[in-house]
């Protein structure tokens, strides 16, 4: 999804190519989360959510060191940044939150919605959709939730023609 906008917003390939890997990457730093957080079924503690909070800061931590990653760290540090500045890590709002950061959140809060997680049913593309824009301006980049919309409505319009 997130080299599809990036794709979409024709960005150089440099950045596109670290879209690609940031998305491979980015939840690399739930290593350090305990599998009962990962796997618990009800909601999350306070006292739980706390190393979920600094996964971004643990991913980068681990990948700093290679070389060919740089370029990603932003993206992987921000990718749970809120557009109005009440995300985390940094509680970075707008525009200050990297646009390789603005399209992970995305493409990562549609994936979790579309798929079965111990705590809760899948989502419909369509519901996870509603979602989005129901966000857009507070959790999530607008313009982005809008082009993200418009691509996976695309995609699943085109499939409906070609059955």
């Amino acid at each position: 999804y997130s080299v599809a906008m990036a794709e979409a917003l024709d960005l150089p390939q440099d950045r596109i190519a670290t879209i690609r890997a940031a998305s491979l990457l980015h939840d690399i730093g739930k290593v350090g989360i305990p599998d009962s957080i990962l796997s618990k079924e009800g909601p999350l503690t306070d006292e739980e959510w706390e190393p979920v909070k600094i996964h971004p800061k643990l991913g980068v931590e681990i990948l700093r060191h290679i070389i060919d990653l740089v370029n990603c760290l932003p993206a992987i540090l921000h990718h749970h940044e809120h557009y109005n500045g009440r995300g985390y890590p940094s509680g970075l709002k707008g525009d200050s939150i990297p646009l390789e950061g603005r399209i992970l959140a995305i493409a990562d809060a549609y994936d979790a919605m579309t798929s079965p997680r111990p705590y809760r049913k899948q989502q419909s593309a369509q519901s996870a959709l509603e979602e989005l824009r129901r966000c857009a301006g507070t959790q999530f980049d607008p313009e982005m939730v809008e082009l993200f919309c418009t691509l996976i409505e695309s995609a699943t319009s085109s499939r409906l023609e070609i059955k």
